[in-house]
């Protein structure tokens, strides 16, 4: 905790977004609850950004973390499917990239949307949610130049979809 609340400037480098996404993916496999999710990966090989690639492989592993526990709360022996999808979207004008997780799980109670992402709000009641997790990643996201957003997919499908959208240029020097 006292090392994420110290202020370091940001280690800005230009990386592939799915190298990021594999070692992302590696970390959360670890996870003997994951061994029931298939994740399908959709991001191209080519997509780059300009991040420091430690804090986005945080995010990512947060995210991901998050749906695998949510999926391992229902039916934890089913199979069950988490998506990683990323494409590059033109918006007023400016390219940015777009990143989702989407998971077929439950989907986000109605009642904690508008506080998903503050500090210490957390829906697990055992001792491995710190409930820290997405306010941290929106921190990240935010210091990018970014957005984290967070819905329920379109019925008739159950599930959440986490989407992280960032700027697709250079950060400037200060």
């Amino acid at each position: 905790l006292l090392d994420f609340a110290r202020v370091r400037p940001p280690i800005t480098t230009l990386a592939i977004l799915r190298t990021l996404v594999d070692e992302a993916l590696t970390l959360v496999r670890l996870d003997r609850d994951a061994s029931t999710i298939d994740f399908a990966i959709d991001v191209p090989r080519d997509l780059m950004l300009w991040c420091d690639t430690d804090r986005i492989v945080q995010v990512l592993v947060n995210l991901l973390r998050n749906a695998v526990d949510a999926l391992s709360k229902i039916q934890p022996s089913a199979r069950h499917a988490i998506a990683i999808r990323a494409v590059l979207q033109q918006r007023d004008g400016t390219p940015w990239l777009s990143i989702e997780i989407e998971d077929d799980g439950p989907g986000i109670d109605a009642s904690v949307l508008p506080r998903l992402f503050e500090p210490f709000n957390s829906t697990r009641m055992d001792a491995k949610g710190t409930g820290l997790g997405l306010a941290v990643s929106e921190g990240i996201i935010k210091e990018h130049g970014g957005l984290l957003l967070a819905r329920n997919r379109p019925q008739p499908a159950t599930g959440a979809v986490f989407e992280i959208l960032l700027p697709c240029h250079q950060p400037e020097t200060r």
